[in-house]
This record gives C-alpha cells, structure tokens and sequence, in this order.
C-alpha cells in the first residue's frame, strides 16, 4: 500500500476526503499533493500486527507439528516395546531382521536359550563365536555364519527356508531346534527383512526315535514269532487302507503284503475270504461288520490256511475314531495252533477229570447210602440189644461190636468227608442257628465216653454270644465233634473244657473264639506242624492205641478255611493239648430265645469252683437275670436276698441262708436228679437248655423250655409222633426205637397217606424219609407247608428228615422243602432223641423210657416182615421187568436190597447194587435181560432166612 501511495502523483480530483473519518467531520487527513505522516504510522502498525500473527500463526504450526512428532516417537516407541513384549513371550527364539541381514530385534529366549547378549547383536549382521551356544555343522561351518546365509538366501530366494541344528540350553543339555527363516514384506510386497525361529524339538526326535526303535523291534518280533500287526484306516471316502502291517503274513495266511493292495491303494476284499475255512468264514465276516459299527474290542478265534497248512488263528481287535469322521481298525493275528492243540488235551483232561468227579460223587452217594444203610440196622440193633437183660459176658461181647461199629462208622465218616472236601464238593449252608443249642448238642454227645472215662466236662459262653447267628450249624457242629472226640480220645484224666468267646462285634456279625482244651497226653512240639496233614498223627503208636484215620484236623482246618477262618493248635508233651477256632459269623438275631419270666430275677451264685461259678454267671446274664458271686467263704451280706441260690450239692446248710430257691449244682454226672424236694442243676457239664429248665421248674413254671426255632409253636407234649417210612424193616425200627425212647408213634408208608393222617389229627412231630416212590418227603414237607399258611393258624409242625445222603447239599434241599431239621442213618437212639428234645421238650423228672425188649423177638419179627414183603415185592419187581417199566423196578430193587443187607451180604447184595446202577443209566435197556436170574437168586435168599 505504501508503494501504491510513494509511486503516485496525488491528483487532487482523486483525493479522497474523508469529512467524517474517526468523528471529525470536515477535517482532512491529507493535504493537497501529499500524505499524513500519522497515516503511514497505522499502516505500519497494522502491517506489523498482521505480521505477527502471521509469525504466531507459523509458530504454533510448527510446535503442534513437533507435538504430534513427540507423540508418535512415543507411539513406536511403545509399539516397538510391545512387540518385544510379545517376541519375548515366545519361549523358543525369535530374531528380525532388515533387508541387509542386520539385527533389528531378539527375544529373551534368544538370551536365555542361546546364551545371545541382545544390546551387543542389534545393528549387527553377525555375531561373535563366543555370543552364542549354537553347535557347529557337521562340515565344520560355524553355526552363526550359517544362520546368517540363511537370512540372506531367504530373503534373495523370497521362500521359507529351514533347518536342524543342536544347541547347549540354559540348563547345560544339548537340545535339538529346527531353525524357520521366512522373509518380511513392506506394504508393496517388496522385501525388506526376514524373520527367525528356533523351535526346540527335543522330545519330537526322541519320540520319532522311540517309535522308529518300536517300529523296527515290533517288525523283528513279528518276524520271529507267528503274528501279524495291522492298522486299517476308512476315511471320507469311506474306503479301507492299510496304513500298518508287520509280520510274517504268509506263515499265517499264505500272503504277501502287496497281496492286499489294490493299484488304487486301497485295501482289498478284506480279510483274505479264500484262505478262512468255510466253517468259520461266517462267523469272521459277522465279527467285522459288528466291529465296523461298534468301538468295542472283538475277539475271535478261526481256523485259516498258512504256508503249512491248516491253522489256528486268534484275532484281536479294536476300533477308535478319527477326526473327520474317519476310523481307525488296530489289532494283531496270532497263530494259535500249539495252544489250540494243548488246549484240547486240557479239555479231554478237564471232561476226563469231571467224569472221573462225576464217577467220585456217585460213588459217594453210593456209599453214603448204601453202607449206611446196613450200618443203620447193625448200630439201631446193638444199641436195642443193649437194653436187654444180658449177663455180664454178653454184655462185654456187645460192648466190643458197638466200639467196633462206631469205628468202623466214624472212619467212614472221615474219608466221606475228606474226599468230598478235597473234590471241591462242599457248600455251606446259611440258615440261622443257636450256638448255645449247638454247643449243647456236640458235648451232649460226647458227654457219655468222657463220663466213661472219668473226666469232668466243662462249659463255658460269654453272656454277649447273639441268639442267633447266620451259618452252617452242621459243619460247625462237625468241628466241635471232631475236636471233642480227639480230646476224649487222647485225654486218661483230669478235664476236657470248651468254651465260646466273643472277641469283637461291629452291630452286623460278631467275631467268635471257640476253645477245647484238655489235659490228655500231649504232642511234642517238633510234631505239631504235620498234624493237619491228611492221615498224619503225632506218633505211630497213637493209632494202634488210640485208633482213628488221622483225618479230623484235616477235615477241621478244611471247613475252618471255607467259612475264612482260623484254627491254631498249641500243645506241651504230657500236659494237655488245646484248638482254638476263630470265625466271624453274621448275626441272624440278637435277641435270646429265653422264658420271660426270668428277665430282671436276681441269683446269688455261692460255688468254690471259680469256673463254674463263672459259666453260670455268664448264662444267668445272658437269661436277663442279675448275678452276684458270693464265695462259699465269704459271709453273707447282710439284708442278701434272691430269687435264685446256687449252691454245691453237699452244701445243705447253704440253701437256708436265705428264703429263696435253692438251686443244688451237681457235678457229679451219676447223682441222683431232681425231685419234689430237691432241685438239682447238672453242671459235668453246665448246658444251656438245662439250666433253663431247671430256673423254670425252681420258679414254679413248668413248660417253659425255648425250642431253638422262633417258628415252631411247642404242641402237647405228650403228643404223637408221626413217623413216614416206606420200608417195613426200617418202619419196624424206628417203631421200637421211639417207644424206647418214651414217645407213642404212628407209622405210614408214603406221603399221600402221611398227608392225609396230618390232616385228621395234631401230631408233635414229624420224622419222614426222602427217598419214596410216590410223594416222597420234600413234596410231602411243601404239600403240608401250603396247607399251614393257608389255615392262617400261625402254628408250625416240626418237621425231621431220615435220611441216607449225607453228601453236600442235603441239608440245604431239606431245608428249602420246609423241613427244620435231619437226621442222618443210621439213626440212632441218643441222636434221635436228641432232635426230638430239641423240637419238643419234655418235663423233667419223669419215668425212664427205656423198657426190656428181647432182641431176638425182634429180630425174628423183622425177619417175618422181610419174609412177607419181600416174596410181594419180587412178585411186582417181575412184572415190571415184563412191561420194561425201568423206574418201578428200580424203586423195588433198591427198596429190597435196603432191607436185605440187614440179614445177608456178599455177592447176591453187590450184584443187586451194581444192577440198580444200571437201571439208572444207559444200559437199561440192557440191564433187563439180567433181571429174571437175578430174581431167582433173591427167591433163593428169601427160602434160606
């Protein structure tokens, strides 16, 4: 504006006059031809201002310029950290490069792994020898001069380059990497650097190694053993391939490994149809189609053809699924043939063992039957003989045929049960049962030898013994018998003690101690370990003294072992010997069986034997009484009183110490019983029923013995005894042997007419053989069982079976027939009356039962029954034979022979067994055409008795 102003020649016509300027009308800035000087100064000034805000204007440009700089240095800078951050997180090494092959960036692992000092190595191309740990080629090459090459040829090669190479870690163990170069690109896809990546693959080499090393030693395996290994895949395409074979296939099957491939690589028609045997191609395909379906493992055996013929093969195989719903089929062949072959000997050797089991079993049963049979009339006949008025002669001979038979009974016994034992043939039973009523029972037995003997007999149970435990009562009673009778046995004097403890209780079974100790000859200790040998005893000379087979700790360690127990002996030469047995048996119920009104009585207990004083307390407890032991020496309390006094029996000044009921212990087992004056409680030995009684009848309650089933209602007790026998001998016998015994019987001959006597009148009891044609004694027992839970009456019949089987599993048909007890034959008087006492007690203090019979009138009139029965019988056996009706005449013989073998043996008798086998067998048929001779031969028999 100045220049515009300086270089201008004012025109006044052009002059502007500014009248009104800054409020100043008429005054004028500018004379004619010239301008103001204070004019020029606001031009200036304004040129001045607009200068510098122009400056202002530039200058804060540039600082907002410098300030975003600032900003993105920081922004790289952080960016440049994060990557760090990031490359450093990477636990394998990683390295960048730019586009010359220099350093740019490291990670830590680069420093940790590698031994590589970062801020020494960025802007270098290379590294010293000394800044790393990187092992040399193969060629001698330094490793890091290679590494660099390889930066370099990935970059000019624009390709990803990789290699192996070993390293020493951190930890000082060389290491294997495989070392990846990739170029970098810049946003036009030029290169401009490269980055490196050094993998550890360590444990992938050592994992190749070992699956190479199993690869090559399952291939030397197969190749020396008769497998084969395979894995078949099925892809997408749903075709098989074989992706894994080895092994020698054409010792298996006659082929080659390219015999399989099909030119497209696929498996072919699989597995190799022609070389199956056509019996078990079959199956094979079935298998493979399940297996093709399910991921279960299969399993097959078959036979193929190999390069030696005819083999047995064994395949096993199992599926697994594969990404891509692809699967997987692994498994392997085996030949078989040897083991196929060794296995058949084992089965012929296993169906010969089992026929020979089978021939044992039968052989038992035999046995079991047919010698207890004719020993059932020999030991019922000595034993009703020896009720009879004999001299003293007389009486010594019979007592020597009864030792013999009881041996000659017990041996039996013995290898009966050792043999069925060592054949695997024993069950236990589980039913409940009362081990106080079964201790009672096995002393009771053998109470009569050690009284013979002069020994005393002691008992003795913990208060805290359950009323009923789950088990096999008959094997338990087994032991205790086998255990009684060798301290019985072995014992001249002094006592024989049993005792039962319990030694610990979980609320669900208690664990029991049962002891017999005695204080016989003793056995030395060097021969105690071989005593559980099977027909081993201590000594030679003890068997031709003592008799016995060596066979009863045997059969006891046996049966201890089956119910998981222990048996333990200890004994001391010349001192006396003691077993003690040790089971754990479930508790079928807690509760006692005991009268209730001996619950809260109070006894005083006054005894100098400590023992007894102890057993009786125990039982006192256990029969809900309260019991104070006063000594015979210690003076009465003042104020004593009781409902119950035990006293010795010589202590008659005892029994008016106080006004209670004085109970006299006797242990003298021939004194004199109780009568109205006097109660005595027998205690050689103390027995469990019988001081139940005995407390009753001192009370002044009679009838109030507990029967050892929770069931079975107690009837009259002078009733009737109900008695099904089908043989008329063995009817005969148990007739008188009951009369004996006290008890009035009826006698029927089979299980319609028993059922039918049943119905018209209440008996006590019921004893009934098993074995009889029509219903027999189980369907008898189910038949009358219905009938009583159909009468709602809530009373159940004690039912006992007779029988010969004494094989295992007896016991448990009865009892599943509704029977509550057995009782093996022979039968005889004490064992029968013990049953009947169990089921149906009888009072105390009555008359004898026993009454003189003369043995040869009843010999004479069984004789006269077989006589009747036996021409009748032979008459039916004949026309059975005529019209082939096998299961009749082989009822009839055997019912015969039953009662034959009582008066007769030898050949006929042996014939007669061996033909009743073979009516049962299959040579029936056959075995009919021997009949007739030999029922000329029982005619015979019949005319000469």
């Amino acid at each position: 504006m100045m220049a515009i102003i300086c270089g201008q020649t004012a025109d006044r016509a052009s002059i502007v006059t500014l009248s009104n300027l800054n409020g100043v009308p008429g005054t004028a800035w500018f004379e004619a031809g010239s301008v103001s000087v204070s004019t020029i100064i606001v031009i200036l000034a304004t040129l001045l201002c607009l200068t510098a805000l122009a400056a202002l204007a530039v200058l804060r440009v540039v600082f907002q310029l410098r300030q975003k700089l600032a900003e993105t240095e920081r922004a790289l800078q952080q960016q440049v950290q994060a990557t760090q951050s990031l490359i450093d997180a990477i636990p394998f090494p990683v390295e960048l490069r730019d586009g010359q092959g220099v350093y740019r960036m490291l990670n830590a692992a680069c420093q940790h792994r590698l031994g590589i000092d970062i801020t020494r190595a960025i802007g270098k191309t290379s590294l010293e020898l000394s800044d790393h740990r990187l092992i040399s080629l193969p060629d001698g090459t330094p490793s890091i001069q290679y590494l660099h090459q390889l930066a370099l040829e990935a970059m000019r090669l624009d390709s990803r380059q990789r290699h192996e190479l070993d390293y020493v870690s951190d930890d000082g163990k060389q290491r294997g990497g495989l070392l990846l170069v990739s170029p970098a690109h810049d946003a036009s896809g030029a290169v401009n650097g490269s980055v490196s990546v050094l993998i550890d693959i360590t444990e992938y080499r050592q994992l190749v190694r070992t699956a190479r090393a199993t690869e090559q030693s399952l291939r030397e395996i197969t190749q020396r053993i008769p497998v084969v290994v395979f894995a078949v895949r099925r892809g997408a395409d749903r075709m098989p391939r074989l992706s894994f074979v080895a092994g020698n296939l054409r010792a298996l099957f006659g082929l080659e490994q390219a015999d399989l491939i099909e030119p497209t690589d696929e498996l072919r028609e699989w597995p190799f149809h022609d070389r199956i045997h056509v019996e078990d191609a079959p199956t094979l395909r079935r298998l493979l189609r399940h297996a093709a379906r399910h991921s279960r493992t299969a399993t097959l055996d078959f036979r193929a053809y190999g390069d030696e013929g005819l083999r047995w093969i064994h395949l096993t195989m199992g599926a697994r699924r594969l990404p891509g719903q692809g699967v997987e089929w692994i498994g392997y062949f085996i030949d078989t043939t040897s083991v196929n072959a060794h296995n058949q000997v084992l089965r012929a050797a296993r169906d010969a063992a089992e026929r020979a089991s089978k021939a044992k079993a039968d052989f038992l049963a035999t046995m079991s039957h047919e010698v207890r049979t004719p020993m059932n009339g020999v030991l019922g006949m000595l034993e009703l003989l020896g009720r009879t008025s004999l001299d003293a002669e007389q009486q010594e001979l019979l007592h020597t045929v009864e030792d013999s038979a009881g041996v000659l009974m017990q041996v039996l016994d013995d290898v009966l049960d050792f043999s069925k034992l060592e054949a695997g043939n024993v069950r236990l039973d589980q039913v409940p049962f009362d081990l106080r009523s079964l201790i009672d029972n096995a002393v009771g037995i053998m109470t009569g030898a050690m009284h013979g003997k002069g020994l005393r007999v002691e008992v003795g149970m913990d208060a805290t013994l359950a009323g009923e435990f789950l088990g096999d009562s008959v094997r338990i009673r087994q032991i205790l018998l086998n255990l009684l009778n060798n301290a019985s046995k072995f014992t001249e004097r002094g006592s024989i003690t049993v005792n039962a403890r319990v030694l610990g209780d979980d609320g669900h079974s208690q664990r029991l101690r049962l002891n017999v100790r005695d204080t016989g000859i003793g056995i030395a200790v060097d021969k105690q370990a071989s005593l559980f040998t099977p027909f081993t005893q201590a000594e030679s000379w003890t068997t031709r003294r003592y008799g016995g087979t060596g066979l009863g700790l045997a059969i006891c360690r046996h049966l201890v072992q089956l119910m998981d127990g222990d048996i333990v002996l200890s004994s001391r030469l010349n001192e006396g010997t003691q077993v003690t047995v040790d089971l754990r048996l479930q508790v079928a119920r807690r509760e006692i069986a005991r009268p209730a009104e001996l619950g809260g009585r109070h006894a005083i207990v006054r005894l100098s034997s400590s023992g007894i004083a102890h057993a009786l307390a125990e039982h006192l407890s256990a029969l809900g009484c309260t019991v104070e032991q006063v000594p015979p020496a210690q003076p009465m309390r003042d104020g004593a009183a009781a409902n119950l006094l035990f006293i010795a029996s010589d202590d008659e000044a005892g029994a008016d110490l106080m006004a209670s009921q004085a109970i006299f212990v006797e242990t003298d087992p021939y004194a004199a019983r109780s009568d109205d004056k006097r109660i005595v409680l027998p205690a050689n030995p103390l027995k469990w029923q019988t001081l139940m009684r005995v407390c009753a009848q001192a009370l002044k309650h009679v009838a109030v013995a507990p029967v050892t089933s929770e069931h079975v209602s107690v009837r009259d007790r002078h009733g009737r005894v109900l008695v099904v026998e089908d043989h008329p001998v063995s009817r005969s016998l148990v007739r008188k042997q009951l009369e004996w015994l006290g008890w009035s019987c009826d006698v029927v001959d089979d299980g319609e007419t028993a059922l039918q006597a049943l119905s018209k009148r209440d008996y006590a009891i019921l004893l009934t053989d098993c074995q009889m044609p029509g219903m027999d004694g189980y369907a008898l027992t189910q038949a009358w069982r219905r009938r009583e839970a159909a009468s709602g009456r809530g009373t159940r019949l004690p039912i006992i079976a007779m029988t010969a089987n004494v094989l295992d599993g007896e016991a448990a048909r009865c009892r599943e027939a509704g029977m509550d007890d057995y009782l093996g034959k022979p039968v005889q008087l004490r064992q029968l009356e013990e049953k009947l006492l169990t089921w149906m007690p009888l009072p105390a203090g009555g008359p004898d039962p026993f009454e003189e019979v003369g043995a040869q009138d009843m010999r004479n009139e069984m004789r006269q029954l077989l006589q009747e029965t036996g021409h009748k019988d032979l008459h039916e056996l004949e026309h059975a034979v005529m019209t082939g009706d096998l299961r009749r005449a082989m009822q009839l013989l055997h019912r015969m022979l039953g009662a034959l073998q009582l008066f007769a043996d030898g050949e006929i008798i042996t014939k007669g067994h061996a033909l009743t086998e073979q009516l049962s067998s299959n040579e029936a048929s056959a075995t009919l055409h021997l009949m007739p001779g030999y029922i000329a031969d029982l005619r015979r028999l019949l005319g000469t008795l």
